[in-house]
């Protein structure tokens, strides 16, 4: 079972992500956690799942304790690339919704830390 976790819980997080993972994939893929800066849009997100889901306030915590397969990332545009470099570093592959970054500069770091880590990026 593939274990994902997700940072955004906007209305892109829950109906693209959290409601497919948690009622239409549940025979291989496990929501395991959902951050976000608003708490409680975070709880929000975690009440359309029809099993509970942990809601955190820090990512990097998030990340320590449910250990995911996969990060997905549907936080605003601008702050895409800090979740998509420290989940890849944490060793997770990535989803990122459009677009990847903000800027030149934050796609090169976004792929030197995909080429370090050995870990992958898809941006959907």
């Amino acid at each position: 079972m593939k274990r994902f976790v997700i940072a955004g819980a906007g209305s892109r997080g829950i109906y693209s992500y959290i409601l497919p993972l948690t009622r239409d994939y549940g025979d291989w893929a496990k929501l395991c956690g959902i951050y976000d800066l608003n708490p409680k849009r975070a709880a929000v997100g975690a009440a359309k799942s029809p099993y509970p889901v942990p809601v955190y306030a820090d990512f990097d915590r998030m990340l320590e304790a449910e250990k995911p397969d996969t990060v997905i990332v549907c936080t605003k545009d601008s702050t895409h690339h800090t979740y998509i470099i420290r989940a890849l570093e944490f060793g997770c592959d990535v989803i990122s919704e459009k677009p990847i970054t903000t800027t030149a500069e934050n796609f090169r770091l976004i792929r030197e830390a995909e080429l370090r880590t050995g870990k992958k990026v898809t941006i959907t």
